[in-house]
Parts: C-alpha cells; sequence; structure tokens
C-alpha cells in the first residue's frame, strides 16, 4: 500500500478503551442528542491526517455516518473511499477510541459520539470532490482549525506519543 503523499503507518493500540464518556440527563431533563460518527485515525511522520470540506473552516478527522444496515467496517471503507479516494484493507481495521463533544456547528446540547479506528489501504491519498483540502497535522496545529472532538483525539495522539 502507499500514496502519493508517501507510505503511511497506522495506529496499533494495545487495547480498545473508551476515551470520553456522557452521562443523560434524567429526572425531568431532557437527554442530549447524539450524532453517531465513525473516523479514520491515520498517522505518518508523526502527523495526522485531517480533512476540510468544500466550503467549510473546520477541518475533521475523515469518516461519516452508517447508512442504514452498514456496520462499522462497511461504513468505514465507504466513507474512505468517498473522502479519500482509497481503499481500506478490511483485515487491518482496529478499533482507536471513541470521543464525544459538543457536535461542531450544531445547537447546543446536541452531542457527536466519533468512534474511532486504525487501518492500512491501498491507492493514493487525495481529496475527493467532497474534500477541498488534506493537511498532516501534529500537535500544534490551531485548535480553532479543529473540531472539539478533533482536538480530543489530537491530544490524545500526542499523550500516547504517536504525533509531535
Amino acid at each position: 500500500f502507499g500514496s502519493s503523499l508517501g507510505p503511511a503507518f497506522v495506529l496499533r493500540p494495545p487495547a480498545a478503551r473508551l476515551l470520553s464518556t456522557s452521562r443523560h440527563c434524567r429526572n425531568g431533563m431532557a437527554e442530549a442528542s447524539f450524532i453517531d460518527k465513525l473516523a479514520l485515525v491515520m498517522v505518518r511522520d508523526r502527523k495526522q491526517l485531517v480533512a476540510r470540506s468544500k466550503g467549510k473552516t473546520a477541518f475533521f478527522t475523515p469518516g461519516g455516518k452508517r447508512e442504514s444496515g452498514e456496520s462499522d467496517e462497511e461504513a468505514l471503507i465507504r466513507e474512505s473511499k468517498e473522502e479519500l479516494t482509497v481503499d481500506l484493507v478490511p483485515s487491518t481495521i482496529e478499533h482507536y477510541g471513541v470521543f464525544q463533544a459538543q457536535a461542531f456547528g450544531k445547537p447546543e446540547g446536541t452531542m457527536v459520539r466519533m468512534t474511532c479506528y486504525t487501518a492500512d489501504f491501498e491507492g493514493e491519498l487525495a481529496p475527493s470532490e467532497e474534500v477541498e483540502e488534506l493537511r498532516w497535522i501534529a500537535s500544534d496545529c490551531p485548535h480553532s482549525d479543529l473540531t472539539v472532538t478533533g482536538i480530543m483525539l489530537m491530544e490524545d495522539l500526542k499523550k500516547r506519543d504517536l504525533i509531535d
């Protein structure tokens, strides 16, 4: 596998764990609404891959939502092809962790739950028609360039000493 941006190496954490959780409100209070997303964590040369959609300002971790009847693996493979124009190798997909926060650009109380995976790929990384820019970032990336879950993931990668 490889890409025009050079070979990618992926993260292989020893065990999946829940990295962030929230409690639902009870006793007459409304529960938060959730956007359930999947994301592909890619690290190369101690930098993380992020993408920016056309017409948007914030960079995000590549991935997206499941379509009806899709497994996490199927959705991640489809979204990676749609956004990054690469084919994930199914046998290499591994759970990385879950991040949860206020959803970027959504009403207060709308939470996003981002379930992250790592995987090898075949093909050349390139932005698709949906994506305006791909960028490799280190932990000094301005927080204003990222979504909240993107900041959480970047900080976790730094804590694990996987990015500079």
